[in-house]
């Protein structure tokens, strides 16, 4: 269904195996400005771009904001993934609220590895 090593193909790896693993969590779906009456909408609604795509509820009480971006190429390991200004800025806007975590991970396994650090600190 995704094109694989896309953000779409690693964010559905870590959805489902944060399924398998029963946390609670929800994607913001902010790519839904798909026509001009959802982007009204959505507006109206007051949806802010550039929020992290997953929120999580860690087992140890405590919420993170991941945003995933494509794997990494495996040579050089650059693939075009930018982390914009406006990214930056809300994961350093929320960071800054007691267990809150925002983080970026580039690919299903690093996110997995990022939750299991954040389970055991």
């Amino acid at each position: 269904m995704f094109k694989i090593w896309s953000e779409w193909y690693e964010q559905n790896c870590l959805v489902n195996w944060l399924e398998y693993k029963k946390y609670k969590y929800s994607a913001i779906p902010l790519d839904t400005w798909t026509t001009l009456k959802q982007t009204r909408k959505n507006k109206l609604l007051w949806v802010r771009a550039w929020l992290p795509d997953l929120l999580i509820i860690l087992k140890r009480w405590s919420l993170l904001f991941l945003e995933m971006k494509k794997c990494k190429w495996k040579r050089w390991w650059a693939n075009g993934a930018k982390v914009s200004d406006k990214q930056k800025e809300w994961i350093n806007e929320l960071n800054k609220i007691q267990n809150v975590e925002a983080v970026v991970c580039y690919w299903y396994e690093e996110a997995k590895l990022t939750i299991l650090d954040y389970e055991n600190k």
